[in-house]
């Protein structure tokens, strides 16, 4: 997660070319993850996807537009599935009538990630959900709106 957030932070700059090199190293490393805490593992894919977002946008700024559509689709994809899943766990828990997950107080500030199952490839669209659920910088906001509008 950590890795990912460099490269989330680093395609908010004008390197992008190492912007672009960190994000797709850890992506990959993201795709062959394995582990018993669900709830971890979702976060992993959350902000795995992302990733995706933050590089889609630069590719997307840098006129790679078939690279962009590419980790997009992908983004998009990841994410889906990662919301089909949790859909589908938790209609599983109210069928057997287990205990929901223990619901965790947040504190104003952390160094991890807090998005998880709640991310998907339209909240990218919402200005609001970029700038203040995911802190993302001014310029990489710009870049992912342009990507998502399809805009130059």
């Amino acid at each position: 997660i950590a890795e990912l957030d460099a490269g989330i932070d680093l395609a908010a700059t004008d390197d992008v070319k190492e912007a672009r090199k960190l994000l797709e190293g850890a992506i990959k490393k993201t795709t062959s993850i394995e582990g018993n805490d669900v709830q971890l593992l979702q976060r992993v894919i959350a902000k795995e996807g992302e990733a995706r977002l933050a590089l889609a946008s630069i590719l997307w700024s840098g006129d790679d537009r078939a690279a962009a559509e590419a980790q997009l689709g992908e983004a998009c994809s990841r994410l889906e599935q990662l919301q089909v899943d949790a859909d589908a766990r938790e209609a599983q828990r109210k069928k057997t009538g287990a205990m929901p997950p223990a619901k965790v107080k947040k504190l104003a500030f952390t160094i991890d990630d807090t998005v998880g199952t709640e991310c998907s490839c339209s909240r990218f669209k919402n200005e609001k959900f970029v700038s203040e659920t995911l802190l993302w910088p001014t310029p990489l906001q710009e870049k992912v709106a342009k990507l998502t509008k399809l805009g130059k």
